[in-house]
């Protein structure tokens, strides 16, 4: 669930803007204030993170939506080059008990933030395609976690363009990837910067690492590129062999054992009587034998593993007791990489554990949490022709496969709060567990839209949806009974399939709808808040805002809509849009209202309200 939002010079919100977000958060506001391109932003990220071309810093143009390019979102007239978004999300309460999103030591991820920054500044001069594929200039991403026992903690990695020509103190690690095969020479474009945590957690395996580049999945470390002293290592990797096993760190490093190393140990197998020549077969094919030269570590590996386990065992009991074994080798590593010449190198490495749950918590929710639902959905129809999609759970942008999907889970069990818990004004939360099609009816039957809708898969011509009308005995398609339920339809589905931690955006819902359904469909996006599921929904209704401020006025017993609710009023100001929360109280009155929002008959129905409850005061007063 996103709990904050940041935007700085992003289409009409040119100033920088943190919003917090609630389970249900409303944007109202004029015509081109600004409700969109606050959603857009987040729908930007959503199709970056599910796009396969992961080379792509930000996706301005996919699925969701089309931005055109970096100039068109860029706020005009603007004096900064980057475009900042950034965000907060809680993962749900039952996401947290997953055992895979529990970290190190019983920590659990109770927070995770981002923000990224870019622009087309390209030190290649290829600033036109920049236009369309934007360039990552920063990006952070931090993580909270709950310890019972070692209380909260923060860890966080941070990348940052760096220009490689600029960069003097990075010239030996650039020299040293251009020979990496695994490393591309892009991924030294970015200074990393790791909290002291979890940079020590990467030395408890490679001591003498420091961060030095990243390969990156779209704006997300993938791969972190560690220049390491390799002297060190090979001496600590091949003192890992000796005594007993070849950490897994050093699997598959370019690493070779010096001659005078491997001689060592064959001294030593010889002075235990041991027929070496037997044993021991030529090194890679060659007329050589074993120990005439350098070898890789892991076949030094491979030929200690197998000798007889008694060998084994007294080699390295002899190595372990020879106090000047270390120093031998270090000599010997030092000399051979001496003597070759070679460069200091550069190591691909995986991402400190401490942030990992961090970049996949990020990567799994916006590539597959977020559903969308657009302003204009698709017109009612006989028949839903067959179109195929990625997701089976995916209503569709204009909500054009509801049919289809309906069809496909209607015998699904959902968790949903039926209609019937909102009867009385003070509501009683109880979940219940049944089919995906009876919460649907049961939810219609509540807006007044129809008493029992059916969906038949009609194969090649597609998906069919009728619907049972109040008063009427006989099931009619969608283009007989209006567009209200065409209307309806994909946001009951779509929300009522989401997954707990889903965040479900919707535009101008109330289209098309009478005042009363769009009353009661209030209702229906509440009852979302109580199950883990985030609406953020842009509308002109005050409908819809009217119903919140009665649900929090009518609530005595609890109230579960204080927390679960917020209300931001866009407007147009000088320099670009302004957002201004409109705080609701317990009574459900508005004492601020901002210029501009709704009509004049609101304010004066509040007006009307505060006169007549503080009359009621005054004449009570004068009586006693």
């Amino acid at each position: 669930m996103i709990t904050q939002w940041r935007l700085f010079n992003f289409k009409s919100v040119s100033s920088e803007t943190d919003l917090q977000l609630a389970p249900l958060t409303v944007f109202a506001g004029a015509n081109s204030s600004g409700k969109s391109t606050f959603l857009q932003s987040i729908l930007l990220v959503a199709q970056t993170l599910a796009h396969k071309v992961s080379s792509r810093s930000v996706v301005l143009n996919g699925a969701l939506v089309r931005l055109g390019q970096f100039d068109d979102i860029r706020t005009a007239e603007s004096p900064a080059d980057q475009i900042v978004i950034g965000w907060t999300c809680r993962p749900s309460s039952a996401l947290r008990r997953l055992p895979h999103y529990f970290m190190r030591n019983k920590q659990s991820v109770a927070s995770v933030s981002c923000e990224i920054a870019f622009d087309t500044k390209d030190d290649e001069g290829q600033r036109e395609t920049a236009q369309i594929q934007p360039l990552l200039f920063s990006s952070r991403i931090s993580v909270s976690t709950r310890d019972p026992e070692a209380g909260d903690r923060s860890f966080y990695i941070a990348i940052r363009r760096a220009p490689l020509q600029s960069d003097e103190s990075k010239r030996k690690w650039i020299d040293a990837a251009e020979s990496e095969e695994l490393m591309a020479r892009g991924s030294l474009k970015y200074e990393v910067e790791i909290d002291p945590e979890s940079l020590e957690e990467i030395r408890e395996d490679l001591p003498s690492a420091q961060p030095v580049g990243c390969v990156l999945r779209h704006f997300l470390p993938q791969q972190l590129a560690l220049g390491v002293d390799m002297v060190e290592e090979g001496t600590r990797a091949i003192l890992s062999v000796s005594r007993g096993h070849l950490r897994h760190v050093y699997r598959d490093r370019q690493i070779t054992v010096p001659t005078p190393v491997v001689r060592r140990i064959l001294q030593l197998l010889s002075d235990m009587d041991y027929d070496v020549g037997m044993a021991l077969p030529p090194f890679a094919g060659q007329q050589s034998r074993f120990g005439d030269q350098p070898v890789p570590l892991q076949q030094l590996n491979d030929t200690l593993w197998k000798l007889p386990p008694l060998i084994l065992m007294e080699i390295r009991r002899r190595l372990a007791e020879d106090d000047a074994f270390e120093r031998f080798v270090r000599d010997s590593v030092r000399a051979l990489w001496k003597g070759r010449g070679e460069k200091p190198a550069v190591v691909p490495f995986r991402a400190p554990s401490s942030v990992t749950e961090a970049i996949r918590y990020i990567d799994q929710f916006f590539a597959a949490s977020v559903r969308y639902l657009g302003p204009l959905r698709d017109e009612p129809k006989s028949l839903y022709p067959l179109s195929p999609t990625a997701d089976p759970t995916d209503v569709g942008l204009k909500g054009e496969q509801t049919a289809a999907v309906l069809e496909l889970h209607k015998d699904r069990p959902v968790r949903y709060i039926p209609p019937s818990a909102f009867v009385e004004s003070d509501i009683e939360v109880k979940p219940v567990r049944r089919s995906l099609q009876t919460a649907v009816i049961e939810w219609l039957r509540y807006l007044g839209m129809a008493e029992h809708v059916e969906s038949s898969d009609k194969g090649k011509f597609g998906h069919e949806l009728t619907v049972r009308t109040a008063g009427s005995k006989q099931p009619y398609d969608l283009t007989h009974v209006g567009v209200g339920v065409s209307q309806v339809l994909p946001i009951l589905v779509v929300s009522l399939l989401a997954a707990p931690n889903t965040t479900l955006i919707f535009e101008q819902p109330e289209l098309h709808l009478h005042p009363k359904v769009q009353t009661l469909l209030a209702d229906f996006f509440l009852s979302m808040t109580q199950l883990d599921k985030q609406c953020l929904v842009e509308t002109h209704s005050d409908y819809i805002i009217n119903r919140i401020r009665f649900r929090v006025a009518a609530s005595v017993k609890a109230n579960p809509w204080m927390e679960a609710v917020k209300v931001y009023f866009v407007g147009k100001a000088e320099h670009g849009s302004s957002f201004r929360e409109v705080n609701i109280n317990e009574f459900g009155a508005i004492l601020d209202w901002p210029e501009g929002f709704f009509d004049q008959s609101q304010r004066e129905a509040e007006a009307i309200l505060r006169a007549a409850v503080s009359k009621r005061r005054t004449k009570k007063g004068t009586q006693s």
